[in-house]
């Protein structure tokens, strides 16, 4: 009987999905079996795979998720990086003082010390906002110096915004490699709790361990789900952490010439609460706009030299692929080139050719992925980002 591919593969992404799901929510037992499952279909894929490239894909991710069913077993749950919540008053040591963490040391599970070495050059295509960064952003703070001789803070408060998947937690993780500072990623997950009062302490625990570096950069994920509009959520519950959020913000200032910068990231700039933009809180504002062709070059360019020998001498070309990715995100755009090369391994797998030969992705493969795959950015979606960037420069 014929291996069926297109069958274990959904299963293995299911099973990856739940296994996910389970662990993110402490649910290590249930975690574990799907573990187990992704694992077994993991090794039967890369045996069974027709492509060199797919074999080696499913090797590397069976080997990371035999990683992770070690660390379960030593009682580290990697999907679970919830901040502890103490007193407040952080780690401390025997004279009752607060202490610098050590290099690698994760002490709230926000934060790794070590320093990202991403920089502007890593982020394809983006010219606008790289240009941005420089001029706004890392010219003032690679020499806080001058700011202090005119009694100014060296910190920068960032709005970024614009659609799903434009990569803009990279460009910030590239921000904090530019400034050699210390980095770390809030997600709203992490913060939002069911029981009230328990987000504004995880709010409180973030700001508390950044003060612990001269030098950090703190990027809020999805922070349109921390700091809501008080028009549209009016609970006292919102309000509290909100309340909280821009009472730690505005304590949030460089001393003795350190560097403290605060990115909040959004999909939905417009859901977020006015006084978040106000004043001198997040009153930069960078649009990461859909990829241009350029960064689409880049994507595709990637693709083809990785699987050089299913794409060279197909009838499907690198500017037709690149013209006809127009108006995706990055992310959509690796799905859609993911999924192409799906359906030429299914009609390899149909047909079933000998091991070692195999099909190049045609154009029908790549217009059928294309044509399959919904666009989650609207026109009605590109407008409202453009009001809102109009609106902060107004």
């Amino acid at each position: 009987m014929a291996f069926d591919y297109p069958g274990k593969n959904r299963a293995y992404e299911a099973a990856l999905q739940r296994t996910k799901e389970c662990l993110s929510n402490g649910d290590v037992e249930n975690g574990t079996l799907y573990l187990d499952k992704a694992i077994t279909l993991s090794a039967e894929l890369a045996a069974n795979a027709a492509i060199p490239e797919f074999q080696a894909r499913f090797k590397k991710e069976n080997a990371q998720l035999l990683k992770i069913k070690g660390m379960l077993g030593k009682g580290e749950n990697p999907f679970r990086k919830k901040a502890t919540v103490s007193n407040g008053d952080g780690a401390k040591g025997g004279d009752g003082k607060a202490q610098k963490p050590e290099e690698g040391e994760n002490v709230s599970g926000f934060f790794s010390t070590e320093i990202p070495t991403t920089t502007l050059a890593d982020v394809a295509g983006l010219e606008e906002v790289k240009e941005q960064i420089r001029i706004n952003v890392l010219l003032p703070l690679k020499d806080p110096e001058v700011f202090y001789n005119y009694k100014k803070d060296a910190g920068a408060r960032i709005i970024m915004y614009g659609p799903p998947g434009c990569g803009k937690s990279f460009v910030a993780e590239a921000i904090a490699g530019e400034l050699k500072c210390h980095y770390a990623v809030i997600t709203s997950d992490q913060i939002l709790d069911k029981y009230v009062g328990v987000a504004s302490k995880r709010i409180k625990a973030v700001f508390d361990e950044a003060e612990k570096y001269d030098n950090v950069l703190l990027f809020f994920d999805e922070i349109d789900a921390l700091c809501a509009s008080r028009d549209s959520d009016d609970s006292a519950h919102t309000k509290d952490i909100l309340t909280t959020f821009l009472t730690c913000m505005s304590g949030f200032k460089p001393k003795d010439k350190s560097l403290k910068v605060i990115i909040g990231a959004t999909n939905r700039p417009w859901a977020i609460d006015s006084a978040l933009v106000r004043g001198q809180r997040l009153d930069t504002a960078i649009y990461v706009r859909l990829p241009d062709r350029k960064a689409r070059e880049f994507f595709v360019k990637k693709e083809w030299e990785k699987f050089a020998n299913i794409y060279e001498g197909s009838d499907l070309t690198m500017d037709y692929a690149i013209d006809a990715l127009d108006g995706f995100s990055g992310a959509d755009i690796k799905t859609i080139l993911d999924q192409a090369k799906t359906k030429t391994l299914t009609r390899v797998l149909q047909d079933n050719l000998p091991k070692g030969q195999y099909y190049k992705v045609s154009k029908a493969d790549f217009d059928s992925a294309l044509a399959a795959h919904h666009n989650p950015v609207t026109a009605e979606m590109l407008l409202r980002y453009e009001a809102f960037g109009k609106g902060m420069t107004e």
